[in-house]
């Protein structure tokens, strides 16, 4: 049985392909894109610096995800938009957890598959991260995903008035 959460990433990336041309000559897209994928990279290395991604990696491998099927759903059109750009950009196509459907549609055997996680996922750190972390390091994780919060709400904000404003009703 095919997830409905699979059929609505799929419209959108029909939708998203005849936007194409459109997106990757916009000049302002153009501009903030390398900005995006600077402040993805350092969100991505204080997580990584801080032991998240390690922690993260134990727990699931315990059996243990956060990760659970529906969260797909916290992915809103223009993050799924920004993605697809991203994914473009280096020239990869955009995949799905198809194997396993008790999980997130984006959870891949690494982490997640997208890459710019939406901001749910990104603000989220169960009891035990947060404990593992302490306050120090989490402050140092939240303090590294400012430059790609804001980017990618700035991004969005354009993305939804100039492209995809009939599609904010349905979010």
């Amino acid at each position: 049985m095919e997830r409905e959460s699979l059929k609505r990433f799929e419209r959108l990336k029909t939708l998203y392909n005849s936007l194409k041309p459109k997106l990757l000559k916009d000049p302002f897209l153009t501009e903030k894109l390398p900005l995006l994928e600077a402040a993805i990279l350092k969100t991505r290395r204080a997580f990584e610096e801080n032991g998240s991604f390690t922690f993260c990696a134990r727990c699931a491998a315990e059996g243990e995800k956060c990760c659970g099927l529906g969260l797909e759903w916290k992915v809103t059109p223009c993050e799924f938009f920004l993605n697809l750009l991203l994914c473009e950009r280096k020239g990869k196509e955009l995949s799905y957890n198809l194997e396993r459907p008790e999980d997130c549609l984006f959870l891949g055997e690494n982490g997640c598959l997208l890459p710019m996680p939406p901001i749910f996922c990104r603000n989220f750190f169960c009891e035990k991260l947060s404990a593992f972390l302490g306050e120090e390091r989490l402050k140092a994780i939240q303090n590294a995903m400012e430059d790609e919060a804001n980017l990618s709400f700035v991004m969005c904000d354009y993305l939804i008035k100039n492209y995809l404003l009939h599609l904010k009703e349905e979010e």
